[in-house]
């Protein structure tokens, strides 16, 4: 036991001690088995709102403010909804802040709309290479 005890220790040790990599606002994370995106804005401590059965958004502790979101089944909800497909750039490319904007249109309640057209102004500009969805239009 005093074996395992000390290697779990020096795990401890070795990970208190290991510096966390630097932050890359806008950058995403796509992972294929979720079918989720991953995106942070900030850098700053936050907590999950849920909008739809589509997005969660990331709202940071201290005031509320945006801070990044999760789209599960994006994949799914562009192959399934032809009229995403406006939101594909020529090069292979998803337009984030058009995304968003499209999806506020599908929803009728106030807070949730609002939160996804602010989702899509503070995302322009980013773009996911579809490449990577396995998807194409």
């Amino acid at each position: 036991m005093s074996n395992m005890a000390t290697n779990l220790t020096d795990f401890m040790q070795e990970l208190e001690a290991t510096k966390p990599g630097s932050f890359s606002p806008g950058a995403y994370y796509y992972g294929h088995e979720e079918d989720s995106l991953t995106l942070y804005l900030r850098n700053e401590e936050s907590y999950s709102h849920r909008l739809n059965n589509l997005v969660t958004v990331f709202l940071s502790l201290e005031n509320q403010e945006l801070v990044g979101c999760q789209v599960k089944g994006l994949r799914r909800k562009l192959l399934s909804d032809g009229s995403f497909c406006i939101a594909i750039h020529q090069g292979g490319k998803l337009q984030l802040g058009l995304f968003f904007h499209l999806l506020a249109f599908e929803v009728q309640e106030a807070e949730p709309r609002n939160r996804l057209i602010e989702l899509g102004q503070k995302t322009k500009g980013i773009q996911v290479n579809t490449e990577e969805l396995a998807f194409s239009c």
